[in-house]
């Protein structure tokens, strides 16, 4: 698999517990499709650690992508991003991998559904769609603990202020006082409430119970498994 060499060219808090890396690949033959993952490789104290990342962003915008990383004490890549990395760093990272993708003409009428940082893939299709100024009509349905750990929640809720094919719904399983959004865990009345076409594609990617329960839930309520595509990061 041909690998690329990479750069930090910025890394930021995104949510309490999740950075924001941005890395440009300066090589013309990188490529991924919206959904995709790359495998990232750092040297640490002389030895090489790699890890799967999502994409986050489109492939519009070449040679660059954008990687929202979790903090975990068990990984020493994640570690590494969360205490080490500065811009400049280099790194080296994969073609983007897998069959998570959305392409335009595999449906018109697309929901995203994502449980906490297995929303990174939905964020590279949502931006797409949007960058690409494509007449898909997407539905995003989030669900997180805490909602400050909404990822890119100003970003998502302007696209759907100002697209009329872009909608967003995020719910919060823990709210605060300060949550006046919807509550509690993605259910049949949420989906319903989107009142989206027989020909949808469902996306779905978080921890494994969530994503058994989605896939559960929409078969029970008539989706054909044909059109539900899930991510597995167990």
């Amino acid at each position: 698999m041909h690998i690329f060499d990479a750069r930090i060219t910025a890394i930021a808090p995104a949510t309490p517990s999740i950075r924001a890396l941005r890395l440009a690949i300066p090589d013309t033959a990188f490529r991924f499709l919206p959904g995709q993952w790359v495998d990232l490789s750092v040297e640490i104290d002389g030895v090489t650690h790699t890890a799967g990342y999502s994409i986050t962003t489109s492939p519009i915008q070449q040679g660059e992508i954008e990687l929202a990383i979790k903090a975990s004490a068990r990984h020493p890549l994640a570690r590494w991003v969360h205490e080490c990395a500065r811009p400049d760093d280099r790194v080296r990272v994969t073609q983007g991998q897998g069959p998570f993708v959305y392409l335009p003409e595999m449906s018109e009428n697309v929901v995203l559904i994502g449980g906490g940082v297995g929303v990174t893939p939905l964020l590279s299709i949502f931006r797409h769609v949007r960058d690409a100024g494509l007449s898909t009509c997407v539905h995003m349905l989030y669900s997180v603990s805490d909602s400050r750990e909404i990822l890119f929640r100003g970003e998502l809720e302007t696209a759907a202020r100002t697209h009329d094919n872009l909608y967003v719904n995020i719910t919060v399983t823990q709210p605060d006082p300060c949550w006046n959004g919807l509550t509690g865990r993605i259910d049949p009345i949420k989906l319903h409430a989107l009142m989206v076409p027989d020909d949808t594609l469902y996306y779905l990617c978080g921890p494994q119970g969530m994503v058994e329960d989605m896939s559960t839930l929409l078969h029970n309520l008539g989706v054909p498994l044909s059109r539900v595509i899930f991510e597995k990061w167990w």
